[in-house]
């Protein structure tokens, strides 16, 4: 018996990959970083000798050298789940990708258009079978690697995307508006505190800007190369402007800030240091060079404040007062980031607020510090203070019009939300809001809800034969014909991939339940006729096919069964020989 278990123990220790990651629920993220097994060699090709770790921490990798990696997911469902296997806060120079039917070659030394999925991280399209192992399995090789290996439906990404951007957009909204508030300060008043403000907050953005990823999408595509030019610009400059600010902002005529001509020396020589290290030691440790400078940073900044304040300036305990947000939200994500302790707190999101809260007080401040010296010089300089009166009031038309900008674009992503991008239907979550309201006494009373799914014949054979542009083709001439049933009574959504559902109200007050049902079946054939004889040009106007599943659902305690019913029935018309319509009352 000892022996035995000694024999299972060595299996279980030398055989890295016979567990799998167990894939059960198409409605939340399955993370792989648990399950997946690295290797090293120094080709892009393994040969089967290497050794197989369960961290990459453990391997002594050097940057010219190639890390393998391969992750076993089950599908523990009865049905084909599409999926998205996807590898998050990505950095990489090259990275190659296999399920075994497909494979991509991609990273940050290409090309943007080289990723599967228009999107920051890196995503790859896969169909996971039922009841059956997937293995996916790949390569990445640069000077500095992170990542973190997850996989989930488009859906579920999808919606995670729509969330980010709703908030970065408001973030960079607000940065964008605050950086343009201190150059207007700036040239109102010819006071450098604007000036750096201006300069902290625009290389602050920016920072995000590269790190979200948006720059790769939006400013050099095509030129990976700037990528780690721009990081190392961006980072190396908040350091800068962030000592710009603390003693531009403690300046006094005829008074030298405590610490000024060393520090200025300093900054002067920080970026030659970062290409020495570069160039030296690797390009990781240049650009954690900024990021461990922050502690020392919060130190020099809290002695120049002290002795400032000793010395007589009010401003001082101001700008502390101001620094404490930014310095308590950076605290919070050096400490999650570093000893992975769970605070319960979105640390990007806290980290963003840390900073608009110090930008805001930072304005502020410097605002009210000009109203006062306006204030003083107002007998004297009466034309003057008009003159800046009348900027006052531009700047806040200006802040107006910005607000209202900021406003449309939020009523511009919250119409996003609700809309499929591609064919401009409905979306899912639409979908599913129309049918928890069909019951809801609040907003309807209806006694039923009819409900079809709709799953286009041969769709895969299209897209592997014409392409995936024609096949958007083919979904965007299904949405016009859906199009028009959106009404407050019905609602026609794409459901994912080539399905689409429709979902009408139906109240029974002078017509039977099975009238309205005859009624909706009749609407079916019109739209399964109208499917039969769409007419694409670039699919040499092969006839297209659909099934349908419909039901009726009696109350909000159907919901579930209900779209459970349509797409048995679904599936039944498949069974039939496709390219029908089947009930399921």
């Amino acid at each position: 018996m000892l022996r035995i278990l000694l024999a299972w123990l060595v299996i279980a220790c030398c055989c890295q990959t016979a567990n799998a990651a167990n894939f059960n629920n198409s409605q939340t993220m399955l993370s792989l970083d648990n399950d997946v097994v690295f290797a090293v060699s120094n080709s892009a090709t393994i040969t089967g000798e290497e050794k197989w770790f369960y961290s990459a921490d453990v391997i002594d990798r050097s940057p010219s050298q190639y890390l393998h990696f391969k992750v076993r997911i089950y599908n523990q469902l009865d049905t084909q789940v599409p999926v998205w296997f996807s590898i998050s806060f990505p950095a990489m120079k090259t990275l190659v990708v296999t399920d075994g039917n497909y494979q991509w070659e991609t990273g940050d030394s290409a090309p943007y258009s080289t990723r599967a999925v228009n999107t920051p991280n890196y995503h790859f399209p896969s169909v996971l079978q039922p009841s059956s192992y997937t293995e996916f399995t790949g390569t990445m090789s640069g000077e500095i690697l992170r990542y973190s290996f997850s996989v989930a439906t488009p859906e579920y990404y999808s919606n995670l995307y729509m969330k980010t951007l709703q908030r970065d957009m408001a973030f960079f909204g607000a940065m964008g508006l605050l950086t343009l508030l201190c150059v207007l300060g700036y040239i109102a008043s010819r006071n450098l505190v604007f000036l750096s403000f201006a300069s902290f907050i625009f290389a602050t953005t920016f920072w995000f800007f590269r790190v979200f990823g948006y720059a790769f999408e939006l400013l050099w595509p095509n030129t990976p190369g700037l990528n780690d030019i721009s990081y190392a610009i961006s980072i190396y400059s908040v350091l800068i402007t962030a000592f710009w600010v603390l003693f531009q902002t403690l300046a006094r005529n005829n008074h030298e800030v405590y610490g000024a001509k060393t520090i200025k020396a300093f900054c002067i020589v920080l970026p030659l240091m970062g290409i020495l290290l570069w160039q030296t030691v690797g390009l990781d440790i240049a650009l954690k060079l900024p990021v461990l400078l922050f502690f020392p940073y919060i130190l020099i900044a809290g002695i120049v404040i002290f002795v400032e304040h000793r010395r007589g300036s009010d401003r001082a305990k101001w700008l502390a007062a101001a620094m404490l947000p930014v310095t308590f939200s950076t605290l919070i994500l050096t400490i999650i980031a570093l000893f992975e302790v769970d605070l319960y707190l979105e640390p990007v999101a806290t980290f963003m607020t840390g900073l608009v809260m110090t930008f805001l007080f930072m304005v502020a401040l410097t605002a009210s510090y000009m109203v006062k010296v306006v204030q003083r010089e107002r007998d004297a300089q009466k034309e003057a203070a008009k003159l800046k009166s009348e900027q006052a009031s531009k700047l806040e038309a200006l802040v107006r019009e910005r607000t209202l900008a900021l406003e449309q674009t939020n009523s511009t992503l919250a119409e996003l939300a609700s809309k499929d991008s591609l064919t401009e239907l409905p979306n899912r979550r639409t979908l599913d809001m129309f049918v928890d309201n069909t019951f809801d006494k609040t907003f309807n009373d209806h006694d039923a809800l009819a409900i079809a799914l709709i799953d286009l014949d041969h769709f895969k054979s299209i897209n592997d034969t014409f392409g995936h542009d024609v096949g958007d083709e083919v979904l965007k001439g299904i949405a016009k014909i859906l199009a028009p049933l959106n009404d407050e009574w019905q609602v026609a959504a794409r459901y994912g991939g080539e399905e689409f559902a429709i979902a009408k109200r139906v109240k029974a007050l002078n017509t039977s339940k099975t009238t309205q049902a005859d009624e909706f079946a009749k609407q079916l054939e019109t739209v399964h006729s109208a499917i039969n004889q769409l007419a694409i040009a670039s699919i040499d106007d092969r006839k297209l096919g659909a099934c349908i599943g419909w039901t009726l659902c009696e109350g909000s305690d159907d919901i579930v069964e209900a779209f459970r019913r349509a797409d048995k029935a679904l599936y039944v018309a498949k069974d039939k020989g496709r390219n029908l319509i089947i009930p399921a009352l």
